[in-house]
């Protein structure tokens, strides 16, 4: 099996969430069986750097080609363009040129995306029959129908051709049961449910369930990638009415410089940069907030902070029920009340209450995360080789 999996999202970090999914997911795949080959296809040169120590080949189209002479706003109706066979920049003939080289280079078994060019460049590639298409949906907001569609600058450019497109890949898998379930009642679109690969959870450096920390004297309560989609407008009200609390966030993807300075403004609340050692974070921070309010496929950093018995007091928006594994808190996006305020509160001031959960976010996530199959990826795209034989 010969794995090629292509990641165009750029702005992507070591504490994303689809950064570590894709990168994990080939990780699990090339240390399962000596027969499968991953590949990987994407525009941030981190990247490179994480994944060699993994075997897994690295395919770097710069970004930098693109910023001098390509807009984002032009590659994005290139992109549509292209979908729907209008005439489009050279800049974007030369980018289909080169993943469909890339392709043929290395004649994959199966072909992984989440992006509409790549499901476009695939479906008339020249070697269409000899590898499966799969496509992976990370968000609401890239499917082709329903109240979120498009709702992501960059998502569901052509929603007519995107929905005939989805519909005539190999497979399509959701990461999480919200998902599924959003696919299958605004589209009536069939996916396979399957949680993100084990190994994107595990310690980076052991491979192993990461180390529980005992944070109880730390005094910081923290965010990851604050941005209105990831609920920061409910990050600055709990600033404003707790000035006593410290707050520190981490950018990522989707932090607008304009809303990092209306953060540092606040005297209690800190914006770092991100970081590429994600234990920077899990050793420093009481509490993690995830105050979303978009809907979201899962929060595998609410599952992170859980496997090291950091609290969580998350939104129930999308899948992040599902991420928190049964474990308190997670709080109603769309009802105003004092509740997450009286979570945060109880968790920072008092101890027991803190251990306690703390004790159980960790006993209850490890089990949890124990009973995943480590093959269940793997089984699921030899399936499809099978089905032909």
């Amino acid at each position: 099996m010969r794995v090629f999996l292509v990641q165009t999202a750029h702005g992507l970090a070591p504490s994303s969430g689809g950064f570590k999914a894709n990168i994990s997911l080939l990780r699990n795949l090339q240390g399962l069986a000596k027969g499968i080959d991953p590949n990987i296809v994407h525009h941030d040169p981190l990247v490179t750097t994480f994944t060699d120590q993994d075997g897994i080949h690295n395919i770097v189209i710069s970004r930098n080609i693109f910023r001098d002479n390509y807009s984002y706003a032009q590659y994005l109706e290139d992109t549509r363009a292209y979908l729907e066979g209008d005439e489009f920049h050279p800049i974007m003939h030369d980018a289909v040129r080169i993943y469909s080289t890339h392709i043929s280079d290395f004649r994959p078994t199966h072909v992984i995306f989440n992006d509409a060019l790549t499901m476009k460049i695939t479906a008339v590639h020249p070697l269409r029959s000899t590898f499966k298409r799969i496509s992976v949906i990370h968000s609401a907001e890239q499917l082709p129908f329903g109240p979120y569609c498009a709702g992501v600058s960059g998502h569901c450019l052509s929603a007519r051709i995107e929905n005939n497109l989805l519909r005539n890949v190999d497979g399509i898998w959701a990461v999480s049961r919200a998902i599924q379930d959003y696919a299958w009642e605004h589209g009536r679109l069939k996916t396979k449910f399957m949680i993100h690969s084990r190994n994107t959870f595990l310690s980076d450096k052991t491979r192993g369930l990461p180390k529980v920390r005992n944070n109880v004297e730390r005094d910081e309560v923290g965010m990851i990638n604050p941005c209105p989609y990831k609920g920061l407008s409910i990050l600055l009200a709990l600033a404003k009415k707790l000035p006593h609390i410290k707050f520190v966030t981490w950018e990522s993807w989707g932090s607008e410089p304009e809303d990092m300075e209306i953060l540092r403004a606040l005297p209690n609340v800190q914006v770092l940069p991100t970081t590429l050692n994600t234990n920077e974070i899990w050793d420093r921070i009481r509490i993690l907030l995830a105050p979303s309010i978009w809907y979201e496929a899962w929060g595998i950093v609410v599952t992170e902070a859980q496997l090291r018995g950091i609290p969580v007091i998350a939104s129930n928006a999308g899948g992040l029920p599902e991420a928190k594994v049964g474990v308190p808190y997670c709080i109603p996006v769309k009802i105003v009340s004092g509740e997450r305020q009286e979570a945060l509160v109880k968790l920072m001031t008092d101890r027991e209450a803190y251990l306690a959960l703390v004790s159980l976010t960790a006993a209850k996530t490890r089990a949890w995360l124990e009973g995943l199959d480590c093959r269940a990826h793997e089984k699921w795209l030899l399936s499809m080789v099978d089905e032909n034989e």
